[in-house]
């Protein structure tokens, strides 16, 4: 059984908006986090998103080989949602908001990505490191994370919760 544990990025230095493709890199405490809880963790493979605060958590995991950036693994775009809070997301577009709260993954931000591009995305990256070599760790974001998470055990997206810095263990 091949072994693919998946990582949300620790703490990023911006908080509280939708980061989306926006690229901080990691808070102190996220730093001093992604060496304390990955440090230990032998893989032998590390694929990681292109964002800064996947790479800069990536980098805490000693492997063999250099991460490898799997563009496929960015974050969901959030379009013009980006760099805002939920309460400025409801403010400037309510009808939107209103709709994306009754049908989270049938209502698209505007200029941003549908779910069904993130899951082609997601399935794209997932084929990629189903060529091994395992175990592999892909460090990546919590929409990209719910959508592996779903095609490799059926996890439900909607409920599919992940801290900074959490490491999901799943058989491939």
């Amino acid at each position: 059984m091949s072994i693919l544990y998946l990582i949300r990025h620790t703490e990023p230095a911006l908080r509280g908006v939708f980061l989306g493709s926006t690229d901080p890199g990691l808070s102190e405490q996220g730093r001093a986090d992604a060496a304390r809880l990955l440090a230990g963790l032998e893989v032998a493979a590390v694929y990681t998103s292109p964002l800064r605060r996947a790479r800069e958590t990536a980098s805490a995991i000693p492997t063999p080989q250099p991460p490898v950036v799997l563009p496929e693994l960015r974050e969901m775009g959030f379009g013009d949602w980006e760099g805002l809070t939920w309460a400025e997301i409801e403010a400037g577009y309510p009808e939107i908001a209103q709709r994306k709260i009754h049908a989270w993954m049938a209502v698209t931000p505007p200029g941003g990505e549908t779910w069904q591009e993130v899951a082609a995305r997601a399935a794209a990256a997932l084929a990629i490191i189903r060529r091994g070599p395992f175990p592999a760790a892909a460090v990546a974001h919590m929409v990209i994370n719910s959508a592996l998470a779903q095609q490799v055990n059926g996890a439900d997206p909607l409920t599919f919760s992940q801290k900074y810095g959490e490491v999901i263990r799943c058989e491939l």
